[in-house]
């Protein structure tokens, strides 16, 4: 499957394709792309890790890091990014350190450093997948650097009344923090594999 490249300029992400994460709705994906040029997407956060420990966007420079918008509640959509994660990295046959894996929550009231330090060693995730929370205006800062969204919704079918409605992207930004691609949920573990190999083969 090819991946289109359009100007950055128009990354509206397919009107940030947004979906409850919910069995029911699914979340809404753009057409596979490949961003090229320079995009304004990423830049200095300071939040919490799942070990309770602050970090900040400093704390990860000096290796490429793939970042996914979601939530430890989420039924389906987060699980099934996270683990799609976990096999492109596997796929990529690089060295499972080569890239720092993050996981920033959009439901920082409930995704406390414990409750996400349970989440992060799910099967399947990619091996040292690091959550990250902190307070709501932190995490706000965050998803308006990455043009993110995670929205709380009414849902009358899940036990607490509510779930998000949140970007389904992984983020693939470079080890000098730079925004090098993004990846949706048409994007198959091997096509996400093949443009880490890329990456770590040219630099962009």
């Amino acid at each position: 499957m090819s991946r289109k490249i359009f100007n950055p300029l128009l990354i509206c992400f397919g009107a940030f394709a947004i979906g409850a994460c919910s069995p029911e709705t699914g979340v809404q994906s753009a057409p596979n792309t490949v961003v090229s040029g320079e995009a304004n997407i990423g830049g200095a956060f300071t939040l919490t890790d799942h070990e309770g420990q602050i970090v900040t966007d400093q704390t990860y420079l000096g290796k490429p890091m793939l970042i996914y918008f979601g939530f430890a509640y989420c039924p389906d959509v987060c699980p099934t990014s996270l683990q799609k994660m976990g096999a492109a990295l596997t796929l990529s046959k690089l060295d499972p350190d080569t890239f720092h894996s993050l996981l920033i929550t959009v439901d920082p009231e409930r995704d406390t450093p414990e409750q996400l330090a349970l989440y992060v060693t799910a099967n399947g995730f990619p091996k040292g997948l690091r959550g990250l929370t902190g307070t709501q205006d932190q995490i706000d800062a965050v998803k308006k650097a990455y043009i993110a969204t995670g929205q709380k919704v009414e849902d009358p079918a899940n036990p607490e009344g509510f779930t998000f409605d949140h970007t389904n992207f992984i983020y693939l930004m470079g080890a000098d923090g730079k925004f090098v691609d993004i990846f949706s949920g048409l994007d198959t573990p091997q096509e996400i594999a093949d443009r880490l190999k890329l990456y770590k083969k040219t630099g962009h």
